[in-house]
């Protein structure tokens, strides 16, 4: 798993925020909302579905909140950020990494710190530009803003 530590925002609920790749190759956004646990949400157009809300909300803890609720995500939870049967790109992953999992799977997560001061949205789009995330298009984006194409 590939996480990129985005730390140029400021927020009373999210503590720790993430944007990342999972192990299969799906995009993913972590968020810790406290100082115990850190969860790792990933689904088809999750970065898109993320930069609408935080562009509507102008809040990073309102608009994770809004990209978190996704049907079926607690169908697929994982405790390990490397699951060998997991198949290429299973829709809605939910990790659960506790402080110690954090610390005892860390050879299996890494954490870069080159976009670490950007803001959230600055972020987004150099790892989008480097080609380190995809950001697939998000269909509930598309309809609520009728983008075509």
């Amino acid at each position: 798993m590939q996480l990129w530590e985005v730390k140029g925002f400021e927020s009373s609920s999210v503590k720790a925020l993430f944007i990342g790749k999972t192990v299969n190759g799906q995009d993913c956004i972590g968020c810790a909302w406290d100082a115990h646990c850190t969860y790792i949400y990933a689904y088809d157009g999750i970065i898109d579905t993320f930069l609408y809300y935080l562009e509507t909300f102008k809040s990073v803890g309102q608009a994770m909140a809004a990209t978190k609720l996704r049907d079926g995500l607690q169908d697929q939870t994982y405790y390990s950020p490397y699951w060998s049967t997991m198949p290429t790109k299973v829709h809605n992953q939910l990790y659960r990494f506790s402080n110690y999992d954090m610390i005892h799977y860390m050879r299996n997560i890494v954490v870069h710190q080159n976009v670490c001061f950007d803001t959230p949205e600055n972020a987004v789009k150099n790892l989008i530009s480097s080609g380190d995330i995809e950001a697939e298009r998000s269909h509930l984006v598309d309809c609520m803003t009728r983008r075509v194409g």
